[in-house]
């Protein structure tokens, strides 16, 4: 079933408008320069490719073992510096207030308690670093999906949006998580408003 899991999230990470959405929400930073990056449930590890690229020394922790070899063979393929662990936010070897940035993409809505793991994601941040949360927004439904698709210009597998769509419909992340925990997020609406980038300062 893992192996299932990862074939189906490496071809949804090679979607066009998939791609485009995570360099979009990374390009609200600025190139690294050997600062560290370090993506949460990184899974086939797109997010950890894009820092790479532009200049973070990045790192992608999943506890999946099946994701992080996926990861790492599209890293490989790519020829790009990305490193990969099999890790999760409880790993005691990662270290407070080390990241200059720390991401995670669709995961906060799917863990039991988002909250807690928001704290976790900050905690990991140095003073004067950024955690970037990217989530299917409240626009994201089915009847947008198919919009989207139909209008064109999302590249391959466009269809591969309503199958996100189809799993995130009224199942998004609330913004009054921000509030509660004090954090100081700005909102960036990616893919016309489908998916939102969240951009927190430490």
């Amino acid at each position: 079933m893992r192996l299932v899991g990862a074939a189906v999230f490496e071809w949804l990470q090679g979607a066009g408008f998939y791609r485009e959405l995570h360099r979009a929400s990374a390009n609200l930073l600025p190139d690294g320069d050997g600062q560290t990056w370090l993506d949460a449930g990184c899974g086939p590890g797109l997010m950890a490719r894009i820092a790479a690229q532009k200049g973070y020394l990045a790192t992608g922790i999943d506890r999946d073992p099946r994701m992080i070899e996926s990861a790492r063979a599209c890293a490989c393929k790519d020829g790009n510096a990305a490193r990969y662990h099999v890790s999760d936010l409880d790993d005691p070897h990662l270290t407070i207030g080390r990241y200059d940035v720390v991401s995670a993409s669709s995961l906060l809505v799917v863990v039991s308690d988002p909250e807690a793991m928001l704290a976790r994601l900050e905690a990991l941040v140095r003073p004067g670093g950024k955690v970037l949360i990217i989530e299917a927004s409240p626009s994201m439904s089915r009847r947008h999906a198919i919009r989207a698709i139909l209008s064109g210009g999302l590249g391959p597998r466009s269809y591969m949006l309503l199958a996100w769509a189809s799993v995130r419909t009224e199942r998004t992340l609330p913004v009054a998580i921000f509030d509660r925990a004090g954090s100081r997020a700005r909102c960036f609406p990616i893919l016309d408003g489908l998916v939102h980038a969240w951009l927190i300062e430490r």
